[in-house]
């Protein structure tokens, strides 16, 4: 009889544990079937302050005297099966009537690849603000392959320097 039991509890666990197996791979079928490639995600990214490589990386040491920047602003990511859109939107009170360089820049890449306009794995448009130091530009770009994220780079070009005169980056790689 004690021997009987053993068998149904084993049983028992067997029948539970296939039970559990298959409820867990509908539920991650589901969520495969949720992630296909037709698939639209969005997510807005906030502008820092911040130079970067193209790497990501943060540049630590400051290609000239810093000045106080006083813009804020923000990147609505959309990603849409290859394709990714960046909508970016600042306002720089300081300077109203100003172009910047934006660009739209595809990760990981290394540190040794250039990410200018022109540059495999770049989208870049020009931003200008409106009297009260306001703008939008929207940039597409199709995403290359091994791309598993993207960040926006806003630039105001120096005329006495390969440096930028402004910039702000993305806080993070946004996924793709």
């Amino acid at each position: 009889m004690v021997g009987q039991m053993r068998t149904l509890t084993r049983l028992g666990l067997s029948t539970a544990t296939i039970g559990l197996v298959t409820s867990l791979a509908g539920t991650l079928a589901i969520g495969t079937a949720a992630a296909s490639p037709n698939s639209t995600k969005t997510q807005t990214v906030a502008l820092l302050p911040v130079l970067r490589y193209c790497d990501f990386g943060f540049v630590a040491t400051a290609p000239q005297v810093p000045l106080p920047f006083q813009g804020t602003g923000s990147v609505v990511m959309t990603t849409a099966g290859s394709s990714v859109t960046a909508e970016v939107r600042v306002v720089i009170y300081n300077r109203p009537d100003t172009h910047y360089d934006v660009g739209l820049i595809q990760a990981p890449r290394p540190s040794s690849a250039p990410c200018g306009p022109g540059d495999p794995g770049t989208a870049f448009a020009g931003l200008d603000t409106d009297a009260a130091g306001g703008g939008t530009v929207t940039i597409h770009d199709s995403i290359r392959p091994g791309t598993t994220g993207v960040w926006v780079a806003v630039q105001r070009p120096n005329p006495h320097s390969q440096s930028p005169a402004e910039y702000y980056s993305s806080e993070i790689v946004a996924p793709v």
